[in-house]
């Protein structure tokens, strides 16, 4: 045997699993295929003197007890402030800070009825992330535990609404104005056109701690996102792990049903007790297995997750911030946290018209962020960092592919920028568009997916991904999962790795 646990893939959640079974006594080795660990969560410097987070670009989900077991903040981690965002619409109004008094903000004061009623949904949004807070920092219940605890109560008939309604319709059945549902367009539109309101569920990795009150940290990481792995990498290092790059893992090896080890590209194998993907659920079991190991139905059930909606990201150097024509509030408020545009109902809608034709949308929803006003070590004197999330996007084009329409795809979003803030074209130095293609060939995501599979409703908690792999185990023995594709889900969080060590360690 050559080791007690290998990990394959360098991720966050994959070094966070291998530091805390390292902890525990075992011998770890981690086989990264890119020459840094990191996976999504990375800093790279793509001009000289200028770094970007080309991947994830915040944090808000990291667990206290992950920062306190693995001493993160005593190896650096500091927070840089991201506000809250404002909102653009095409004819010159926009929403903004509730306070921020001005004829073009449309947070305006409410009716009475507007009032009662948006009560009513954040009431009913909290009341059901209320319910999975407690899931957190364990294998995730399956429904009927959920609707045991609950049985009785007023979140028993939340639960159950979740389930069975779409979003949109629960807008519409709590939010008796135009104004107050497009105040609300946005919610699960990086998801899909109009998830399952279970969606909201997700939003429990955001809560505090229950012991302690302490909330997960939320903003931008200084140096970066590639900070965070650094130093969970660190802790792994320090607790005996051995961490192997430019790696490429080819295949899981099997043996009687049970997986052993892997072997490497150049044909290398290492044997071990227990093998911990961190890869998303198709390559893990549609890549790194062989079809005769997997049964064939369940094998048809992972390529059915939901990954094809997908994202781009847009970066580049500026030379001065962009000036939005509408907004008239704190000149500093859009660069503190994110100016968003083409997330109307209408333009949302759109965008998933062509998603679904499989094109690049013509008007996507793209968040605007400029980390660097917030973190100078980001950037040169002069210049500004600028990160644009934009989304949705189908992972394969009915037309082409993502490197040929990549130049055209860049030049619209520029426009649509520019239509909003004018010397926004001017001021760009360099760019680099990440397209979804570029996101699995570079990052080893499926389809470009950054969450792994969806967090539709579908996709959570009891079936994240698939119920018989929920909990962290794969059917064959000897194979454990801790990527993003596992309860609670994707984003930084480390969740998924520290959930993952602490159910191997009961097995072994």
């Amino acid at each position: 045997m050559d080791a007690d646990a290998i990990i394959v893939g360098g991720g966050h959640n994959g070094l966070t699993a291998a530091a805390y079974l390292a902890k525990a006594g075992l011998d770890v080795h981690i086989f990264e295929r890119r020459p840094f660990v990191g996976g999504a969560a990375v800093t790279q410097e793509l001009w000289p003197g200028f770094h970007f987070s080309t991947c994830a670009h915040m944090t808000h989900g990291i667990h206290p007890k992950i920062i306190r077991d693995l001493r993160l903040y005593e190896r650096g981690l500091e927070m840089c402030t991201r506000l809250g965002g404002i909102r653009m619409c095409p004819d010159g109004t926009y929403y903004g800070p509730s306070d921020h008094a001005s004829p073009r903000n449309r947070m305006q004061p409410l009716t009475e009825e507007e009032r009662e009623a948006a009560r009513k949904y954040g009431e009913f949004k909290r009341t059901l992330i209320d319910i999975f807070v407690p899931y957190r920092l364990q294998p995730p219940p399956t429904l009927d535990d959920v609707r045991a605890k609950v049985a009785g109560t007023l979140a028993a008939e939340v639960l159950e609404r979740a389930l069975t309604t779409r979003i949109r319709e629960l807008q519409d059945a709590f939010l008796p104005t135009d104004n107050l549902k497009e105040r609300h367009a946005g919610e699960g539109a990086a998801v899909g056109r109009n998830p399952l309101a279970m969606h909201f569920a997700y939003g429990s990795i955001n809560r505090p701690e229950e012991e302690t009150g302490e909330a997960p940290p939320y903003g931008y990481p200084r140096n970066g996102m590639g900070a965070i792995p650094r130093m969970i990498a660190e802790a792994a290092g320090e607790a005996g792990v051995k961490i192997h790059v430019n790696q490429d893992v080819e295949q899981f090896l099997v043996e009687d049903g049970k997986v052993i080890g892997i072997r490497l590209s150049g044909g290398t194998e290492v044997r071990s007790r227990v093998v911990v993907s961190n890869l998303d659920p198709k390559r893990t079991f549609l890549k790194m297995l062989a079809p005769e190991h997997l049964d064939e139905r369940l094998r048809a059930r992972i390529q059915g997750l939901i990954t094809h909606v997908s994202c781009y990201k847009f970066l580049a150097v500026i030379t001065e911030l962009p000036q939005y024509t509408a907004w008239d509030g704190d000149p500093d408020w859009p660069y503190m946290g994110s100016t968003v545009m083409g997330m109307t109902r209408a333009e949302i809608d759109a965008a998933y018209d062509d998603l679904d034709a499989g094109r690049p949308p013509r008007t996507p929803v793209a968040s605007f962020s400029v980390p660097s006003f917030v973190d100078p070590s980001l950037t040169r004197s002069g210049y500004h960092t600028a990160s644009i999330w934009i989304f949705p996007a189908p992972a394969k084009l009915s037309e082409g592919t993502w490197d040929g329409v990549r130049e055209q795809v860049a030049e619209r979003l520029i426009d649509q920028i520019t239509g909003y803030a004018p010397n926004f074209r001017a001021s760009i130095r360099d760019y680099k568009l990440r397209t979804p293609l570029d996101l699995e060939r570079e990052n080893g995501l499926t389809d470009g997916c950054i969450w792994h599979i969806q967090h539709a409703g579908e996709h959570l908690f009891w079936n994240r991904p698939l119920p018989e792999l929920a909990a962290y185990r794969a059917p064959l023995k000897g194979l454990y999962l801790c990527g993003a594709g596992q309860h609670p889900g994707g984003e930084v969080s480390g969740i998924p790795g520290h959930n993952a060590a602490h159910e191997i360690l009961k097995d072994l």
